[in-house]
């Protein structure tokens, strides 16, 4: 009765353990699909409050006031780089403002004015009225081969001077990259691109600089 005894338990072990072992591997496997941003589904549903809120249960907190969700562009292995607007104060004289950020790239700093860009449109003097610069922003692909975001951006300089300027925040290896330009003709590269349907423009405002 001894050997039919030890290869019972023995058997009994074996089961045990690979039930453990398959387990770990479901439970793996699961985290692995919680954690991955790539096969989520990041279509945007609603906002509240603060907060941005997809279609597939994902939600990400910005902390800002007067929210508004504008875009977002696909990265590969990461949520996307998601495109909103809004003010980091409450009943402040700041500008409402553009903010691009991956989920994946954890919490998004707003305080004091961080990762804060200049919205698209017609900047005028909160004073003289006059106009301090006229500008245009784009997403996806922006150039040639080139996915990001760039902002087109004519200053008003003493004299009645331009400088055009273009600001281009490529994608590159699921992180962003910025640079400066003068204009040389890159607009019309982008406007063909937002013609066939491969980028889109963000809708311009008309403001005051801020005091």
């Amino acid at each position: 009765m001894t050997r039919p005894l030890i290869i019972l338990t023995l058997l009994l072990l074996n089961c045990c353990t690979n039930n453990n072992s398959k387990k770990a591997l479901e439970k793996s496997a699961d985290t692995t699909k919680s954690d991955n941003p790539k096969g989520s589904n990041w279509s945007f549903d609603k906002i509240e409050g603060s907060k941005l809120v997809f279609k597939g249960g994902q939600t990400f907190e910005t902390e800002l006031f007067e929210l508004e969700f504008i875009g977002q562009v696909p990265v590969e292995n990461k949520a996307p780089f998601l495109i909103f607007s809004g003010r980091d104060c409450d009943g402040c004289d700041a500008n409402i403002a553009i903010y691009i950020h991956s989920p994946s790239d954890g919490k998004l700093e707003v305080e004091n004015g961080q990762n804060r860009y200049q919205y698209p449109g017609t900047e005028r003097d909160f004073e003289t009225d006059s106009v301090l610069s006229v500008s245009r922003a784009f997403y996806g692909q922006v150039l040639e081969n080139i996915n990001g975001f760039i902002w087109y951006e004519n200053k008003s300089l003493e004299k009645g001077k331009i400088d055009h300027i273009v600001y281009l925040f490529r994608i590159n290896n699921g992180s962003i990259k910025d640079s400066i330009y003068k204009d040389n003709g890159r607009l019309k590269e982008t406007i063909k691109l937002l013609e066939k349907g491969l980028c889109k423009e963000i809708k311009g405002r008309e403001y005051k600089s801020e005091p």
